[in-house]
């Protein structure tokens, strides 16, 4: 049987399919992003892909030290980073061309406030799961 982690306390558990479901749902579209600026021939890819790599490999680090964190930390530290991460995307991305058109594909900042809804999400889930005591 696979060590699943530290448990937790509340509603979120360690799961390998839940968190890199997660991970590439949260991130996946920084990598398209990225490949589609370079195929325009914006060098902003090249940094938006970098930055969504470097995104995959922290949330592949937060699965390897499953056994010091607890999920719901984890889980937060990692949407949060997200977040970091796609603002920087998006302002590199817009930057690389002040003539954005409305076929750009470059979201618009707004579109961000998924990542601090999530996380508010999780966070009601986590509190209304554990026990009055925790």
């Amino acid at each position: 049987m696979e060590y699943q982690g530290k448990p937790g306390p509340g509603r979120f558990q360690w799961s390998r399919g839940g968190w890199f479901g997660g991970q590439l749902g949260a991130t996946l579209w920084l990598l398209l992003l990225g490949g589609i600026l370079l195929v325009h021939g914006r060098m902003a890819g090249a940094v938006v892909l970098a930055l969504g790599l470097a995104i995959n490999g922290f949330g592949f680090y937060l699965w390897q030290a499953r056994h010091r964190w607890e999920p719901y930390p984890a889980i937060q530290v990692f949407i949060g980073a997200c977040a970091l991460v796609a603002v920087v995307s998006i302002l590199l991305a817009s930057a690389s061309n002040p003539s954005a058109e409305a076929t750009d594909p470059i979201p618009s900042l707004p579109t961000l406030l998924i990542y601090p809804a999530l996380m508010a999400v999780f966070h009601l889930q986590e509190r209304s799961a554990r026990k009055p005591s925790d």
